[in-house]
Formats: C-alpha cells, sequence, structure tokens
C-alpha cells in the first residue's frame, strides 16, 4: 500500500483521504497515544507508511493529536454558552477575530438561525466570566448577547464519525 492517498475520495473534506487515513484516523481518535507500530500492526502496513501518513494529516490540518480537558476537573467552574446577535457580518466576523485569540474562548462558530454566533467560554471563577460578558456586551455591533451557563457538563469530546470510502452511509 502506498503512503499516498488516493485520488478520488469522498466528497467535501475528505476528497484528499482514502481508506487508509480514515482507519487511521478512526484508530487515532480512539486512541491518540497509539504507537504507529500498534497502528501498522492492526492496519498490515509498515510503521513508516504510518508515520508519513500522519504527518501529512497533521501538517495539512486534517488532525490534531491532543489531550481532552475536563474543565471541573482542573478547577473550571464557570462555563458558558453564548450566542450574538450582530448588526452585520462585518462586525461579526470583527468580533469573532477578537474572540478566536481569548484563551478563555474555546469554541467559535458563525451559525445560522436567531444569533450569528456561538461561542463558549471557560472560567475558574463566576467573577472571571462576569468580567468577559461585561466587556463582551460593551463591544460596538451586537445587537443581543444570551448566555447559557453549563450546569452539568456531561461530554467534553468533540467527536463524530467520517465516512469510509468504501461505504455509502455513516457508520452507527
Amino acid at each position: 500500500m502506498s503512503d499516498e492517498p488516493a485520488s478520488q475520495g469522498v466528497e467535501g473534506a475528505q476528497s484528499n483521504l482514502d481508506e487508509l487515513d480514515i482507519e487511521i484516523v478512526q484508530l487515532l481518535h480512539k486512541d491518540g497515544r497509539m504507537p504507529f507500530t500498534e497502528i501498522a500492526k492492526q492496519l498490515g502496513v509498515s510503521e513508516a507508511t504510518i508515520r508519513n501518513r500522519v504527518q501529512r494529516l497533521t501538517n495539512s490540518g486534517a488532525i490534531t493529536i491532543q489531550a481532552y480537558l475536563n474543565p471541573n476537573k482542573l478547577g473550571f467552574r464557570s462555563i458558558a454558552l453564548i450566542e450574538l446577535k450582530m448588526v452585520n457580518l462585518e462586525r461579526a466576523q470583527a468580533i469573532a477575530s477578537e474572540l478566536v485569540e481569548q484563551d478563555s474562548v474555546s469554541y467559535v462558530a458563525f451559525v445560522a438561525g436567531s444569533y450569528d454566533l456561538f461561542v463558549e467560554v471557560t472560567y475558574d471563577t463566576n467573577e472571571g466570566l462576569l468580567d468577559f460578558l461585561t466587556a463582551l456586551r460593551a463591544k460596538p455591533g451586537i445587537i443581543n448577547c444570551e448566555t447559557a451557563t453549563v450546569l452539568k457538563l456531561l461530554k467534553t469530546q468533540y467527536s463524530f464519525q467520517i465516512r469510509s470510502t468504501k461505504s455509502s452511509s455513516f457508520s452507527s
């Protein structure tokens, strides 16, 4: 099996992923610390192939390998989900650019619906969260700011299934 992905894949963002890439990603998703030797053994290819594929996947931005943090176990008690309605797209883009640079912000997305931006923040105290919200609401161009405080965190892992090039439907 070649180190290079197949020239044809599935549609959209996965178009550069072949079956081997998808299998590697799925194994790393289950255990990001799995040794390349173990991945190679499970998939029946060389360790060098795995090393090259993972390097290409990380360099392309398709995957990152990192630890998932549990904010509650690390002393962060204030997690908030914030929806922002903006006066226009230009202001939304400007605010989004500012938000992605802040350490307390873990998620920023443009969304369709009643609001324009969705933001998740984490603070160790309610005072820190209040200071953030006060500063955010003072920014020009924000029409409405709805905040929901997380009372009990049930899952912190960003996870989804990727489609195999061999199947026409998502795995369940």
